[in-house]
């Protein structure tokens, strides 16, 4: 009996027709992640009944659900669907901001296992969250939690499946890709930028079933974290005055295959100035939210196929 080895895993989605359905025929999209995956999350309980022999009498299943986590490397066009999905929203002429649009998939894992493989199949599997984040010298990397309402094995594909291969853009970088980044109106020199995008979802249980409905959302948040150079009391100062401005910056290699990202309207938390020691720079770390602009309407744009 062969072994599943990581390095031949294959991990495809495909949008759902509606809530955990996957569609009769479908086309999955092969996802180009580095690491990470989904697994069963069973709810137990235990018997508190009291036994003269102190024995346990029984271990029973309350709930099953399922998900986890996708790290990946940024690069153009390979996940357009789920940032449209996590932001709920829908690219409109290359333009995508964050809405009340739901969608779900079906997220399928594949392990290479010779003759016959293994296939998870993830119903009702739904983005939660996304990270991106740039740091000098370093690829950009994003990673996205997943809820999913169950797993179910196989050993074949679905009947008339096909698989579509990922492009082969090149990977995003912070050092060569990151073209013009402003904090507030100032090109301001940044060493690490992280944003996180979230939907606090949450599991909706129901008496009769092992599993979820389809799951509520909460608020939609926007946040990260800010390290910069120290060069002057500005930046500081801003986080002094609980200020607040517009972070832009646009990401990518080629013409036309660039995002630009902008929060319109960001607040500044509780940042400070770090001195460090002898051999270190004096850094400014601020931790942010992004807030609805009424211009924009939205909290967060993303611009894709920028020149």
């Amino acid at each position: 009996m062969a072994f599943a080895s990581g390095s031949e895993i294959r991990v495809a989605y495909v949008a759902n027709t509606s809530f955990g359905v996957t569609p009769a025929t479908p086309t999955f999209k092969t996802a180009r992640v580095t690491s990470g995956g989904l697994r069963t999350n069973k709810q137990t309980g235990t018997s508190d009944e009291r036994q003269a022999d102190r024995n346990v009498r029984d271990e029973f299943l309350l709930g099953l659900g399922a998900g986890g986590n996708y790290a990946a490397e940024l690069s153009y066009g390979s996940f357009d669907d789920w940032i449209e999905a996590v932001l709920c929203g829908t690219w409109t002429s290359n333009v995508l901001k964050n809405g009340n649009v739901r969608r779900d998939f079906t997220v399928e894992e594949t392990l290479e296992l010779g003759t016959t493989d293994s296939f998870s199949r993830f119903t009702g599997a739904v983005l939660n969250t996304m990270n991106l984040g740039l740091t000098a010298r370093e690829k950009a990397t994003l990673s996205f939690d997943w809820l999913a309402q169950k797993e179910t094995l196989a050993t074949a594909i679905i009947s008339g499946a096909t698989y579509t291969a990922p492009n082969t853009k090149g990977i995003m970088t912070a050092s060569k890709s990151v073209g013009s980044l402003t904090v507030a109106g100032e090109a301001y020199k940044v060493r690490s930028l992280s944003l996180a995008v979230g939907n606090n979802l949450r599991e909706r249980p129901v008496v009769g079933s092992l599993y979820s409905e389809e799951y509520g959302v909460g608020r939609f948040d926007v946040t990260g974290n800010l390290e910069a150079y120290f060069e002057s009391n500005a930046l500081y100062q801003s986080v002094l005055d609980h200020g607040d401005g517009v972070l832009e910056f646009t990401i990518g290699d080629v013409t036309a295959e660039k995002y630009t990202i902008l929060l319109p309207k960001m607040k500044f938390g509780d940042g400070d100035r770090t001195a460090g020691g002898n051999d270190d720079d004096v850094m400014v770390r601020i931790p942010f939210r992004g807030l609805y602009d009424p211009t924009e309407v939205c909290s967060i744009k993303i611009t894709r196929a920028v020149a």
